[in-house]
């Protein structure tokens, strides 16, 4: 198995995950800081009309209204489930509509947006080129467009991928002592994660956006790798033929084990983008 290449998070905003498969990584404290620094990129003032596009369960569009009370802000998220949470957690504060980043030039009028936030899930978008056309098409004329992710091809160090091999090599002789069947890993790599920094600037700049770039290196605990080994794609990565829950199971043990022997963390980047359409 090519740990780097098929233990990361990641999904499909219109695939066959759905957002609630990553609500518990999202709850994830650590996880929080990573968008923390992403909302100081989101401009202020001037009552702002504001996209939360993957919104999930409305933690970033509270988090948003908290900072500034004057914007009017729309979530959007495939997944019914965690939009009847964002309402329950908003009320009326906030407007909660099912769709993804494809389908947003749909949904709503051209130009009625001042700013579209993508809260670390632009990893999740399987068709960023069609995304961004779409989000270029409900922005205002120089209105704001801001993204990060941690989950990219080059976000990990080098001197971290033994950890990761540690880590799923012993989940799995754990699901071999128990009998459990093991299927030959998949090695081809979700497209959002075959995705570099340069990848997105590349993107932004066809699509008509000026775009700044940022990175913040994070170090990440058992407490995040713990949420992340919930994920279907790292528990179906790293123990493929194993129920999902059994995986994240043995893969909670193991991180367990090993952080009994010594601090089990992992340092990963995050890429930050602010980006103005034309």
């Amino acid at each position: 198995m090519n740990v780097q290449a098929d233990t990361e998070c990641g999904s499909s905003m219109n695939g066959r995950h759905t957002s609630s498969d990553y609500a518990a990584l999202r709850r994830d404290p650590e996880y929080a800081e990573l968008n923390r620094a992403l909302l100081d990129l989101v401009p202020a003032g001037a009552t702002p009309t504001v996209l939360d596009l993957g919104c999930g369960d409305g933690a970033v569009s509270e988090r948003m209204l908290l900072r500034d009370p004057t914007m009017t802000l729309v979530g959007v998220d495939p997944d019914p489930a965690l939009l009847e949470a964002a309402r329950a957690r908003l009320g009326g504060r906030a407007r909660f509509v099912e769709g993804d980043a494809s389908s947003v030039s749909r949904l709503f009028p051209p130009g009625v947006f001042d700013i579209v936030v993508l809260a670390n899930c632009i990893h999740l978008v399987p068709d960023l080129a069609t995304a961004l056309e779409a989000i270029g098409q409900v922005l205002t004329s120089g209105g704001r467009l801001v993204f990060n992710s941690a989950f990219y091809s080059g976000a990990e160090r080098a001197a971290d991928l033994p950890r990761y091999a540690e880590l799923v090599g012993t989940a799995r002789s754990a699901a071999r002592r128990r009998g459990l069947p093991l299927t030959r890993a998949d090695s081809r790599r979700p497209a959002g994660l075959r995705r570099s920094a340069g990848d997105y600037e590349a993107a932004l700049e066809a699509a008509g956006f000026k775009a700044v770039r940022t990175e913040r290196e994070f170090t990440l605990g058992p407490r995040f790798l713990t949420a992340l080994c919930s994920t279907p794609m790292f528990a179906g990565a790293a123990l493929p033929g194993v129920d999902r829950h059994t995986a994240a199971e043995l893969l909670t043990e193991a991180l367990r084990e090993l952080h009994e022997r010594s601090p089990f963390t992992v340092t990963r980047r995050c890429v930050y983008f602010s980006a103005t359409r034309a």
